[in-house]
């Protein structure tokens, strides 16, 4: 399955990138020290904390125009338990960033599938350089194919799409006010005949990434929200 922090961490870990990366034409974005961590608190519609979040730059290269950052991501629960981690990969050239989708799949459900044979086809989610109001960013799909003994047993496909900037505001959290583009965009689920939709809001702040997230069902109603509590250098 995809994970739920998929919409706030495709957000969250993009930031700007040192005057040293400028070739790469990434200039624009990234947060990039490396060892940097943002830290988020998430919540239910109710206010009620469910968990926290944390993202660090672990590693940071650039091959030829071609930056490459890996971010260690670390889930826990509202008791302080780690429920999940995972590697998340981004790539940037020419002002663009990539994000590898199967950085989001749950690294429990990968593994129980070791003996198994999986085909994964995607493309992957981009921002660009910039945004600007009204802008309409690219789609990003993800299929995987899961076949044991030549028999295929599982095909999932997840899609976000409507991925758009909707306007220009000042959002305020624990860790400061910004001033941030809002992104919204919805993530449909295709498996075993059946589909599910969901949407997604976050408030990105350029240099920063992501300081505010809320998450939404199928019927527009919100189910919970993360908000930036911290960053740490």
């Amino acid at each position: 399955m995809i994970k739920r922090f998929i919409f706030p961490l495709v957000a969250l870990t993009i930031a700007f990138v040192p005057a040293s990366k400028a070739q790469t034409g990434c200039e624009g974005y990234m947060l990039v020290e490396k060892g940097v961590t943002l830290e988020y608190s998430d919540y239910d519609a109710k206010d009620v904390l469910t968990g926290s979040r944390s993202s660090t730059i672990t590693n940071l290269t650039t091959n030829g125009t071609v930056l490459s950052v890996t971010f260690h991501s670390i889930s826990k629960d509202k008791k302080g338990k780690v429920s999940s981690e995972a590697d998340v990969l981004f790539t940037c050239e020419n002002g663009v960033m990539k994000i590898d989708m199967k950085s989001f799949m749950d690294q429990k459900m990968m593994e129980g599938m070791e003996e198994m044979e999986i085909t994964i086809d995607q493309t992957n989610i981009e921002f660009p350089a910039s945004f600007t109001e009204g802008q309409n960013l690219p789609d990003g799909s993800m299929t995987m194919t899961v076949s044991s003994a030549g028999m295929q047993i599982m095909k999932m496909t997840t899609k976000m799409i409507e991925r758009k900037v909707e306007k220009s505001e000042s959002i305020t959290t624990p860790a400061g006010t910004f001033n941030c583009f809002k992104l919204s965009q919805v993530m449909t689920t295709e498996m075993m005949g059946r589909e599910t939709k969901a949407k997604s809001v976050d408030w990105f702040a350029m240099g920063i990434g992501s300081v505010r997230s809320e998450h939404f069902d199928e019927s527009g109603t919100l189910v919970g929200y993360s908000v930036l509590t911290n960053i740490v250098r």
